[in-house]
């Protein structure tokens, strides 16, 4: 749109807003301001600045010979129908592209904000998930300190014991390599370390038994936390009378069972 264009019409808005412009020049006009904000805010404005001259001149009542006179001339003239006078159309205020603006501005800044609180909320539950997890790790650290020292106090307990005496554990089939011991008080405990032990059968573990007299109990699960090397470390499973020991290691199912029913990798007796 050229500025010609817009010198045109802005020359035609006063007889616009006075309804004073032929039909064809206020069409011209009527498609001008739809698509030009510029020309109808100064439409805008020169009908304020109308409406406000009309505001500002006082009103007066008229004396009363006026009226009679005004009334006898009117009477003494031919009357004709007066041609309507076109109104111009009242326009609704436009928005302009600063008033959209000002929208788009303020509804990025409304989803920037919806953004980072969901964003807030999210590190917020992932913070708490990631406190409660180093609480739960934390508990289970303070508890595996706690048995193991345990554990050693057991196991120094058993070596000194008076009773104590040392079982040397024979590798079975696969274990042959197997370095072993058991340490048995009947007092105190047992104790049984292992170094170079193979890996247990997929879907068993190994348990260890105490037998006296022919008849096995069990002692608990060998811990082979460490690939190669397991160890146990229990107070005595049974009364020992101080006689004939045998200690044997099985291949079980996973939570042990109450007699050995697998291959038996490691055994011992004095």
């Amino acid at each position: 749109m050229t500025l010609v264009r817009h010198v045109e019409i802005m020359e035609k808005l006063e007889a616009y807003a006075l309804g004073q412009l032929p039909e064809q020049d206020r069409r011209d006009v009527d498609a001008h301001l739809d698509a030009c904000a510029v020309c109808t805010r100064e439409l805008d404005a020169l009908n304020t600045v109308l409406a406000g001259i009309g505001e500002s001149v006082p009103a007066k009542t008229p004396p009363p010979a006026l009226r009679s006179r005004v009334l006898e001339a009117i009477a003494k003239e031919p009357q004709d129908r007066p041609a309507p006078v076109p109104i111009a159309p009242a326009r609704q205020p436009r928005r302009t592209p600063w008033a959209l603006a000002s929208l788009g501005v303020a509804a990025a800044l409304l989803l920037a904000v919806g953004l980072l609180a969901f964003r807030s909320e999210q590190s917020r539950r992932q913070l708490a998930a990631d406190v409660s997890q180093l609480q739960e790790r934390n508990a289970e650290l303070v508890e595996r300190v706690q048995r193991y020292n345990g554990q050693a106090d057991l196991a120094l307990s058993i070596l000194t014991a008076g009773d104590m005496r040392e079982i040397p554990l024979t590798g079975q089939q696969n274990a042959a390599n197997t370095a072993a011991r058991a340490y048995w008080s009947p007092e105190r405990g047992l104790l049984v370390v292992a170094d170079r032990l193979p890996a247990a059968p997929p879907g068993r573990i190994y348990q260890v038994w105490v037998i006296e007299n022919k008849v096995p109990i069990s002692a608990g699960l060998l811990d082979n936390e460490s690939p190669g090397r397991g160890m146990l470390i229990v107070t005595p499973p049974r009364p020992g009378a101080g006689g004939m020991v045998t200690v044997a290691i099985s291949d079980e199912p996973p939570g042990g069972r109450e007699a050995p029913t697998g291959s038996i990798h490691l055994l011992g007796s004095i």
